[in-house]
């Protein structure tokens, strides 16, 4: 067979073969095994290339598709597994340079449609070349044929990205990305800095700076791949950032760019001439390419010259100016690029900017300013006094060019402004006027982006000028720049929210000096350039108004007079509140009392600053007068209160004339008016006795009810505007919601004196507007802005409601109309009698003024007739229950009736009185009986509308005064009612749905209904027996029982009904038996009990029987039926204990359901492990193998031993479940906790060997090696539960006999598992919190100490670094609690383990240092990972403070751990917060050094160590010493 293909090389080469068929035999010789040629893979390689370059090179005329086939013949072979395995043995095989240059010549001319050869064949084969070792050389051993191949794809991905049509290849983004690897590898090989920055700045710099700004600001398709957009892009952006770093700033070059940006002067330290390459203007050379308008689009140049100029700089910045070092390089770097830009005074290039080119320059330049502000090129002094000011001079300049050219538009305008003021505001304070003018007072500020910037840049400004003390002067412009003329009349607010907020902090942090001058300030601007020029000036109107909200903004948030203020600053507020009256109020209300047309808008406007005036005057005035005993009011006491109240120094009719002018002017007059009223109720609350004069409770009762009124017409038509909580703000729009935030926010004062039709119509408003939807509000605006129905759900779910009992009623006889007014509509021709009993208000009304319906009086004999109404109204609900005649509700009604029961569940029933109680839960329980939604089809409509009443009904009974509700109604006939209709309902179609889970969430909400009524009974002990007795009456003789016990098919069952009576039954069962244990010294009662106990035990036993076998429960998955057999195994518990405590033969009785229970459990078993299963299911599932496993003990089963085996073996299954988590084992593990105690309580020591032996097999390290990891998991936490329960006798000397090898198998264990990460959350971390758990259990039990020290050896084994925050943080502590456990529980054995102990503690505190230090902008994690770090800096801490307790053990040790200490710390420059623990910690052990040490330390410390700790012992003497020490001065 050899001999057939020897002659394949000839023909290959042969001129007469066809090249079909050449490319045929090359093919089978490159797969053939019976091809014999020498060196075949090479000769074939060879070929191929050979007849692509000759073909290339004319030498060789080769159809397209021949040509094609070639190209696809090399990509075949380059993606061979031939050529890998070739690799792999490391054979020898290379190809011709010449075929990269064909494939960089081809790349750009196949993307055309007529190109012989695919661009994704080319690709191919260029991923072939460069993944492979052996064949990448010929790219990386001629530099200029990679770069030339970075050009070509660099410039083909920038063509795909400029069109948003065209779906990007992912292949070539990942073939860019690796060329980009292997030049990076390349570039670093290389020797000449010169020549690689040449390569650079010819070839790569503008292709990359392109493709960079393209990845940048692509807006991505959903059809753009996700690899490509979330991945590729990423990286390649990271590739390009590292290739300008490494190749244009490199530090070779700095001489040369501090040569060309230095002036002459400064560069005279430069050597220029002895390289004669050196790089002349580098620089030059940068920008230069940048403004090459040929390479790039008109319509992209600007935009990537603006994006790529910040990158630059920050690399330049990164690579030269590190630690404020060449501050005068970067700066000149700085003005360069800023000058490129075309933002310099010496261009006029920014009158020609379009508004996107502005807003490109200006993010520009704030990346500029950042990086400056970032890296400390500007220091001010040392500009100064060396430079000259060059710098300053620059920055007025750009300060000078955005200022002269503002663009309010543009958030970045504001965000430059600010940064130029975070340098210096030297840079701004000449041209203060402008920036207030443009940035602040004329700035019309629409947009959210805009004024959020805008509010940053006017923070900051307020913030620098208070921190200079000069804000007076900040505010001398601006209140010159509102009162100069303005080119329109509308003015936006002075003060934004946002700004608001700032101004309070920075008044707080002024001296009282300085903010009174600032009051003094706008009065006077006030009286000398608004107040004689205001008559008939619209634009003088609105500039007064402006003024007045900044003054009451001043007054209101400034520090108020205290007894411990200084006289000088009482005397001038003195002056100054008598300034204000004399020179503002006084004038502007004489001035409204000419006489105008009120239709005038400067009268409008003068009305609204007047009264703001008058309101802040009057209310400062309050305050001073309140809380300084020294302040004296410029107008005297007053000694009539009337409406001369709210308008100071005026007499009696003008107030009158001005209060009727005002009123009548807009809605801010409107509400100021309010708001001086209610100033007036809290003057005459606070200084008069209310007992004494009639005259005055009228006057408050008037004020009260006007200031309620007021706004009634406004609030009648719902409105969903949102107001920010500023005065000014208040127009017609946003009235409704400041009036009503005035009315609630100030229902405290007004209430004792608002008459009952004002809380009529403050509870319906409350209850009209609660259920309104709002419109969207962004996150910034949530803690700020307000709505109507924001406002009134606040209201109605605060606290004080309840402490307004007249107002709660009210709202209560509201929500109860608002109800019986819906259930009226429910069904055409239903009229309940008890909707007519509970609607009568005019009785309960009469009731509450005799204060009739508390719950004393209604346990008397002659209860008050609302009473006897409710009674009657009761009978009824209780009647129709019980004929099941319920009322039907649409869809639509649905949703309304769910909107009210929300509203009821927002009420506080302790806040209730007992009539509102009662009749709350009359309404509830007549709609959970007689109520059903009219759509058969959508019964989980019904099941929410119950769950939600059943809610609200168990709420109530937490109620204090529920026990009114017991007088009317019997608890046994409640359950009765309520039982009765859900059987009706679940016969009438409510059983189709309960395969969904709210069905058994329902039945959940039922059973603590049930649950929480009969606790009422036990607990206030009404008629407990009776009770009792009657509803289990009720619940064995009931249709559904009936039908169960009368062996009817099961398939005729409603599924429903008897889950609805096993649920009530099972109740019943807890009910009892807790009520067992209350009463058990009454005899009576506990053979009353037992004998209920017992026949509800005999029905719920065939119940449940019969329901496991019905096609509705084929699994027991759910936890309901769990739980009820375990209560039914309770309950015969239960009774057989009793019967045993009277001496009956009882005991010899067997478990009338034993063969159940057995049933039961061998199923759980079976079920626990075999598929996913709830975590719900599994707790129910334990609590009856407890109490199964008690039943054996207790009836003395022979099988015993098997229960033990049976179950021990089902928790190793299930521990070991792939679906079980860490999670879910940490909640179970209480429930196992329980189950394990009574399995060992009740075991001999022989059953106790078998479960030891049981869980000791998984401990064993050849089940890590098998891959059993889950079995490892098990057997460990198994242990850990064993080892909390508390054994007794000879289980206990049992357990701790095996102890120590239960150690060192945990030992084994773990660093088995440390060496793979993956196995760190599974294995590592539990082993080790069991090993925590035996060394803290066997305190004093543990007589070895080798077996304790066993444990630092595993320590030291666990991994610390490159894991997840999550595993970080799980490892990290629980390395700790096992060191921990060591040093509290068995301090003998630190005696002699000290060192050791240290060496596992030395990994935690290197660890917490590595991850603690300062990181850079890309290395920051977020705030989540900075708190984990923090919670292990504090362990460390923690972990010090228990050595230096330990003071007999690591006294020697403490210079040894200092040492340790600053030797790591001198390593990292650690976060503050984390340093600020291991600092406190590191102080501890400082305590513990003599002098002695302290000199060890300061001789044999290396230099840089030596001056750490010479910084960490001067802090420590200075803050931590002298404190200890003044503490033991006083100590005994």
């Amino acid at each position: 067979m050899a001999a057939i293909y020897s002659g394949i090389h000839l023909k290959l080469k042969g001129s007469r073969t066809p090249w079909e068929d050449k490319l045929k035999l090359a093919r089978f010789a490159w797969i053939s095994h019976q091809c014999f040629l020498p060196n075949k893979e090479q000769v074939l390689l060879d070929w191929v290339s050979h007849s692509l370059i000759g073909c290339y090179n004319k030498k060789l005329e080769l159809s397209q598709g021949v040509l094609a086939e070639l190209w696809a013949y090399l990509d075949d072979i380059l993606h061979s597994k031939k050529l890998q395995n070739l690799t792999k043995e490391r054979k020898t095989i290379s190809l011709r340079f010449a075929v990269a240059q064909v494939i960089n010549e081809q790349i750009l001319e196949s993307v055309s449609p007529d190109a012989p050869v695919k661009l994704s064949t080319l690709l191919s084969c260029c991923q072939g070349i460069l993944s492979s070792s052996m064949l990448s050389v010929i790219y990386t051993t001629k530099n200029e044929l990679m770069v030339d191949l970075l050009n070509k794809l660099s410039l083909l991905a920038c063509s795909e990205l400029k069109s948003q049509v065209a779906v990007l290849r992912p292949q070539l983004f990942e073939v860019l990305l690796l060329t980009f690897d292997h030049y990076m590898l390349v570039q670093r090989q290389q020797t000449n800095p010169n020549r690689i920055f040449r390569q650079v700045t010819a070839q790569l710099f503008q292709p990359c700076l392109l493709l960079r700004h393209l990845l940048t600001t692509r807006a991505w398709a959903a059809e753009d791949n996700s690899t490509v957009r979330h991945h590729l892009s990423r990286e390649i952006r990271n590739k390009i950032d590292v290739l300008l770093h490494s190749g244009i700033f490199l530090t070779d070059h700095f001489s040369s760019y501090k040569a060309e940006l230095l002036p002459a002067k400064e560069a005279t330290g430069v050597k220029r001439g002895p390289v004669p390459k050196a790089l002349l203007t580098p620089v030059c050379v940068i920008l230069t390419k940048l403004s090459d308008t040929e390479f790039y689009d008109p319509s992209l140049h600007f935009a990537v010259k603006a994006n790529s100029l910040p990158l630059l700089y920050k690399i330049s910045l990164d690579s030269y100016c590190k630690s404020g070092a060449n501050q005068l390089v970067g700066f000149y770097m700085f003005s360069r690029f800023v000058t490129c830009l075309g933002l310099s005074k010496e261009k006029d290039s920014v009158e020609i900017f379009s508004k996107s080119d502005w807003s490109l320059a200006l993010l520009a330049l704030e990346n500029l300013l950042i990086s400056t502000l970032s890296s400390d090129i500007y220091n001010v002094a040392v500009d100064r006094l060396q430079d000259g000011e060059a710098q300053f001079h620059f920055y007025r300049d750009v300060a000078q060019l955005l200022l002269n050219h503002p663009q309010q538009s543009i958030p970045a305008w504001y965000r430059c402004l600010k940064g130029l003021i975070s340098l210096s505001h030297l840079i701004i304070e000449p041209d203060l006027d402008k920036l207030v003018s443009s940035a602040w007072v004329d700035a019309d500020c629409k947009d959210a982006r805009v004024q959020k910037a805008q509010d940053s840049l006017l923070s900051t400004l307020l913030q620098t000028y208070t921190k200079l003390r000069q804000l007076p002067s900040l505010f001398q412009e601006l209140l010159s720049v509102i009162c100069k003329p303005a080119a329109d009349e509308l003015r936006q607010p002075v003060l934004s929210a946002g700004l608001l907020r700032k101004l309070c902090e920075c008044l707080l942090e002024l001296p009282p000096n300085q903010v009174l001058e600032i009051c003094n300030m706008i009065i006077e601007k006030c009286q000398s350039c608004l107040i004689p020029d205001v008559d008939g000036k619209d634009n003088i109107a609105l500039k007064l108004l402006s003024l007045s909200v900044l003054l009451h903004s001043v007054m209101f948030n400034m520090k108020s007079l205290d007894n411990t203020t200084p006289v000088p600053i009482v005397h001038r507020s003195h002056r100054l509140m008598g300034g204000m009256l004399d020179d503002i109020l006084k004038p502007l209300l004489l001035l409204l009392l000419k006489g105008h047309s009120l239709e005038a808008f400067w009268l409008r406007k003068v009305c609204e600053a007047s009264l703001l005036f008058c309101y802040t005057w009057v209310e400062i005035n309050t305050i001073f007068q309140i809380h300084c005993s020294k302040y004296v009011s410029p107008v005297g006491p007053m000694e009539e209160w009337d409406c001369r109240i709210l308008f100071p120094g005026m007499g009696l009719e003008d107030c009158c004339r001005i209060t009727n002018i005002t009123s009548m002017c807009s809605s801010m007059s409107q509400l100021l008016l309010e708001l001086l009223s209610l100033q007036k109720m809290k003057k005459i609350i606070f200084q008069t006795d209310l007992s004494k004069d009639a005259n005055i409770e009228a006057s408050l009762r008037k004020a009260a009810s006007y200031i309620v009124q007021s706004g009634r017409g406004s609030l009648c038509q719902p409105s969903s505007e949102l107001w920010n909580r500023q005065i000014s703000r208040v127009d017609d729009s946003t009235y409704p919601v400041a009036h009503w935030f005035l009315v609630t926010t100030n229902l405290g004062v007004m209430m004792p004196f608002l008459s009952e039709e004002d809380l009529s119509y403050i509870a319906d408003l409350v209850m009209s507007t609660v259920l309104l939807q709002d419109v969207s509000i962004g996150l910034d605006d949530q803690e700020t802005c307000l709505s109507v129905s924001t406002i009134s759900r606040h209201l109605l779910n605060s606290v004080l409601l309840p402490e307004m009992p007249t107002m709660h009623s009210a709202f209560i006889q509201c929500l109860l109309k608002r109800f019986i007014r819906f259930l009226c509509t429910c069904e055409e021709g239903v009229t309940s009698k008890v909707l007519q009993y509970l609607e009568n208000d005019a009785m309960w009304i009469g009731d509450q003024k005799k204060d009739c319906m508390s719950e004393a009086i209604c346990k008397t004999e002659e209860a008050s007739p609302s009473w006897k109404i409710m009674e009657t109204a009761a009978q009824e609900i209780l009647t129709s229950a019980k004929v099941c005649s319920q009322m039907t509700i649409s869809g639509s009604q649905f949703e309304s009736l769910m909107d009210l029961l929300k509203v009821m569940g927002a009420l506080k029933p302790d806040g209730m009185t007992p009539a509102d109680q009662s009749r709350c839960f009359l309404l509830l329980l007549f709609i959970a009986t007689n109520l059903k939604p009219s759509f058969d089809s959508e019964a989980v409509k019904t099941i929410e509308q119950l769950n939600e009443t059943y809610l609200l009904l168990s709420s109530l009974q937490s109620g204090r005064n529920f026990g009114s509700v017991l007088k009317i109604l019997h608890a046994s006939d409640i359950l009765e009612a309520v039982m009765a209709s859900l059987f009706s309902l679940s016969s009438k179609g409510l059983s189709s749905s309960i395969e969904n889970p709210a069905w058994l969430h329902f039945l959940q909400t039922l059973q603590n209904f049930l649950k929480g009524l009969m606790q009422v009974i036990i607990e206030r002990k009404i008629s407990t027996r009776l009770n009792l007795e009657k509803f289990t009456s009720f619940l064995l003789k009931c249709d559904v029982s009936k039908e169960m016990k009368s062996g009817q098919p099961l398939e005729t069952w409603s599924p429903g009904s008897g889950q609805l009576l096993v649920t009530a039954l099972t109740t019943l069962c807890q009910v009892i038996i807790s009520c067992l244990a209350q009463y058990k010294k009454n005899k009576q009662m506990v053979e009353t009990l037992t004998h209920l106990l017992e026949e509800v035990a005999i029905i719920l036993g065939p119940v449940l029987q019969s329901y496991m076998k019905s096609k509705y429960c084929s699994r027991l998955g759910p936890s309901f039926f769990v739980n009820s057999v375990t209560v039914l195994l309770e309950a015969e518990l239960t009774r057989r204990s009793h019967r045993t405590t009277e001496g009956d033969d009882a005991p010899k009785e067997p478990l009338r359901y034993a063969a159940l229970y057995k049933y039961f459990n061998q199923q759980l078993m079976k079920e626990l492990s075999s598929s996913e299963r709830p975590l719900d299911f599994l707790m129910s599932a334990l609590c009856f193998m407890k109490v199964f496993c008690s039943s054996a003990v207790k009836t003395r089963d022979r099988g015993l031993d098997e229960i033990i085996i049976s179950i021990v073996l089902s928790l190793r299954k299930l521990l070991s479940a792939p679906w079980v988590s860490a999670n879910d084992i940490c909640s179970l593990e209480t429930y196992l906790k329980n189950l394990i105690a009574e399995l060992t309580a009740s075991c001999t020591t022989e059953q106790f060997y078998i479960i030891m032996k049981l869980i000791a097999e998984g401990l064993e390290v050849t089940n890590i090696w098998k891959g059993n990891h889950r079995d490892v998991l098990s057997a460990v936490t198994l242990i850990r539960v064993l080892v909390s329960c508390s054994l007794q006798g000879d289980c206990e000397k049992a357990f701790w006999y095996t102890a120590p090898q239960m150690i060192t198998a945990l030992v084994f264990l773990i660093k088995e598992a440390s060496k793979e990460l993956a196995l760190t959350s599974l294995l590592t971390v539990p082993a080790l919190e069991t090993l925590t758990v035996l060394l803290q259990q066997g305190e004093g039990i543990l007589g070895n100490p080798h077996h304790v020290t066993l444990t630092f050896s595993a320590l030291l084994s666990v991994p610390l670094d490159h894991m997840p925050i999550e595993d970080y943080y799980s490892v990290f502590h629980a390395t700790h609690e096992v060191l921990f456990s060591v040093i509290q529980c068995h301090p003998k054995v630190m005696l002699k383990a000290a060192p050791s102990f240290l060496n596992c503690f030395y990994r935690l505190v290197v660890c917490i240092m590595h991850q603690g230090r300062q990181k850079g902008d890309g290395e920051k994690g977020s705030i989540a990972e900075f708190d984990v770090i923090l919670k292990c800096a504090q362990l460390v801490q923690r972990m010090y403070t228990h050595i230096a307790s330990k003071t007999e053990e690591f006294t020697v040790f403490s210079s040894f751990i200092v040492a340790h200490y600053v030797n790591e710390l001198q390593k990292v420059t650690l976060h503050p917060e984390v340093k600020k623990h291991l600092t406190e910690g590191i102080y501890q052990i400082l305590d513990l050094c003599i002098e002695q040490d302290i000199k060890f330390l300061n001789s044999s410390l290396q230099m840089g160590v030596k001056e750490v700790f010479k910084e960490l012992y001067n802090n420590y003497t200075h803050y931590h010493k002298s404190q200890r020490q003044g503490e033991e001065k006083y100590t005994a």
